[in-house]
């Protein structure tokens, strides 16, 4: 009978354990879920209702309808993007599926405020209710400069106010035509160049010299002498099996870590990485965020290391100039280059500021949110008058703004799809950022980045001081 009563109270409490988890995932699922699932392309209930909804505009920061619907003769919508190409990757197309803003906030497009009260006046006017407007932080004069600049050249550019995590421009090319998406499908989809990736936030390169902003901090972090160290380069150098080589095998002669910033000397920073070690400068590119989850709301890629205490030396050295098996997107290094200008708080990336009703009110708006600290602002002190030796009189001087000091770093990044990549990151004013640039150019000339991240910026800097 004892035995018999244990097995019942066992059952029991099998089952109450059941039940509570089923509650628990029920929960979730209407809780923490919701949003996702009904805002899923794929659901149908969705799609069905969007036979009867106007989907809500897309705008940029200043009003500018980037995606709009128009209704046809037939009754139903036509999805409509004004500026095409311009803005393709970050608006994304609404026809053979859904991405960009398009999927991200797909649930807010099709969603009626006080639809009663839509309905009940559509009746009289004869219109459909319209989803809630989505405005985003994109401002598309920059946006535009970012896209003209680029022009034909494979590559992304991404544009940000490092005290917010704002993105105020996203440019990446190849690119598409949003309008004709279902037209041109065969070809996008077909494509070698894959028009329809967006390179700003799913691309993944090998950062090149621009890594060696996380090196040197590394270096501020572990090696007490840094500000002492210096190094005879004589154009290469041996580290266990790998020969690294400055730019043009240069020698730059004896250089501390100011000099080898501002000429990009691969050979010191190589140097300096031994007294630093894999297990210390791992730690560091760990506590920049490069394995982070910064939660982005369009589709990205997570950047790769592979270093870590146990590495080669070989493999060292190839990490601290920003080669081997490091990769990033251009959306990674905008905010680590944020950081820095933000005295070492990274903040949360995000494109859309806020949800706008049909009725004109403002729904949910995003409030800016730190995602970590990188470093102190003592430590960002110190890389800001590194960063503005790079373009004063170093490799990034195509970066200059009369009248304005920036602070930034050029790489160029070896790969195995051709020739190297060219990059630039950086930020202005230096004495107080407002904005902050990451350029990646594929398989370009040296140094082609570095220009057209200055145009950027100043044309940035002159649309934030309307």
């Amino acid at each position: 009978m004892n035995n018999m009563k244990k097995s019942v109270r066992r059952i029991f409490w099998l089952l109450a354990l059941c039940f509570f988890l089923l509650l628990g995932y029920l929960g979730k699922l209407v809780i923490v879920d919701r949003a996702e699932i009904s805002g899923n392309s794929y659901n149908i209930r969705l799609r069905n209702d969007e036979e009867g909804i106007q989907r809500g505009d897309i705008l940029d920061r200043n009003g500018e309808v980037l995606a709009t619907s128009t209704l046809q003769e037939d009754g139903s919508y036509l999805r409509e993007y004004p500026r095409g190409r311009m803005a393709a990757h970050v608006t994304g197309y609404s026809s053979v599926g859904k991405t960009g803003v398009e999927a991200a906030y797909n649930f807010e497009l099709m969603s009626v405020h006080q639809e009663l009260l839509q309905r009940l006046s559509g009746l009289l006017e004869g219109k459909d209710p319209k989803g809630n407007d989505v405005v985003l932080t994109l401002d598309m004069d920059i946006q535009s400069a970012a896209g003209d600049l680029l022009g034909s050249t494979k590559g992304a550019v991404v544009v940000m106010e490092p005290s917010t995590g704002r993105i105020l421009a996203m440019q990446a090319y190849p690119d598409f035509d949003p309008n004709t998406v279902s037209g041109d499908w065969d070809y996008l989809t077909t494509d070698e160049d894959s028009p329809l990736v967006n390179r700003a936030t799913q691309g993944l390169y090998p950062p090149g010299s621009t890594f060696k902003i996380i090196t040197a901090l590394a270096a501020m972090e572990y090696v007490p002498d840094w500000e002492s160290f210096t190094y005879d380069c004589t154009g290469e150098a041996k580290f266990e099996n790998k020969v690294i080589h400055c730019y043009n095998n240069k020698a730059h002669g004896t250089v501390d870590m100011e000099e080898a910033m501002a000429e990009s000397c691969n050979c010191y920073f190589a140097a300096l990485a031994e007294k630093i070690g894999a297990g210390n400068l791992s730690k560091v590119m760990k506590e920049c965020g490069i394995l982070s989850d910064y939660g982005f709301a369009l589709a990205h890629s997570q950047s790769v290391m592979s270093l870590n205490k146990d590495s080669s030396e070989s493999e060292l050295v190839e990490t601290s100039i920003g080669q081997g098996k490091t990769s990033v997107s251009p959306l990674y290094m905008a905010m680590m280059i944020s950081a820095v200008a933000n005295d070492g708080i990274m903040m949360r990336p995000y494109i859309v500021d806020h949800i706008q009703y049909a009725n004109g009110e403002i729904g949910d708006t995003t409030v800016p949110e730190k995602l970590m600290e990188i470093c102190s602002p003592t430590e960002t002190s110190q890389l800001n008058d590194l960063l503005v030796g790079v373009v004063d009189h170093g490799t990034g001087t195509a970066a200059q703004i009369s009248g304005v000091t920036v602070a930034g770093k050029t790489g160029t990044a070896e790969n195995a799809t051709g020739k190297d990549h060219s990059w630039f990151v950086g930020y202005a004013p230096a004495e107080d950022p407002q904005v902050s640039v990451a350029v990646v150019i594929e398989n370009s000339d040296y140094g082609k980045a570095t220009p057209i991240a200055g145009e950027v910026l100043e044309v940035a800097l002159e649309k934030l001081a309307e």
